[in-house]
């Protein structure tokens, strides 16, 4: 890691940019440069007959999915998280950061995290490990993140380029491919 750069990028989402795919398709990259890279990916299951979506998260370490959304029936309303599930999955992100990655990867900063919970001490836990951080955050978090992370953190825009540059940049990996058409090409 260069001595300026900083340890955290956030993916700046404005309106319905597609985020888990572009975090899916830079995993997808890394991975396939053999960085060792952690983290968890968000993946939206539709189901039949106007049912709300199953959100589920993928562990990058070993592609087990994990269903955070309870099913309350099809009218119901508020929040769906089950913290129980996001529970599991935060202490997988901890055994993730205690065996050491190159990257860590996370879905996102969203409401949880803005109240104070959720990912919020994955975050922490990795900043403390040395472990860079990449995260997606949409518009409406932004005040939240901008307080949360203190100037630690940098912007990249949902592209594939500019994100593999930062991931390169962070990690010093020099055998990673500096564009993507390049990463695509291998």
């Amino acid at each position: 890691m260069l001595p300026d750069m900083p340890v955290i990028a956030a993916i700046r989402a404005e309106g319905g940019e597609p985020l888990d795919t572009v975090l899916a398709e830079v995993a997808a990259a890394l991975r396939s440069s053999d960085l060792s890279i952690g983290g968890i990916l968000q993946e939206e299951h539709y189901g039949f007959d106007g049912a709300h979506p199953i959100t589920r998260l993928r562990d990058l370490s070993d592609g087990t999915l994990i269903q955070i959304s309870q099913d309350r029936g099809r009218h119901a309303r508020g929040c769906r998280l089950d913290p129980g599930a996001l529970a599991e999955a935060s202490r997988r992100l901890e055994d993730t950061i205690e065996r050491g990655v190159d990257l860590l990867i996370l879905n996102r900063f969203g409401k949880s995290e803005a109240e104070g919970t959720g990912l919020r001490s994955i975050i922490e836990r990795a900043i403390l490990a040395g472990t860079p951080v990449l995260i997606a955050v949409r518009g409406e978090y932004i005040p939240a993140w901008e307080d949360f992370h203190g100037g630690m953190a940098t912007w990249l825009p949902p592209e594939m380029g500019a994100v593999l540059g930062w991931c390169r940049a962070v990690t010093g990996f020099d055998r990673m491919p500096a564009r993507a058409s390049d990463m695509m090409a291998s």
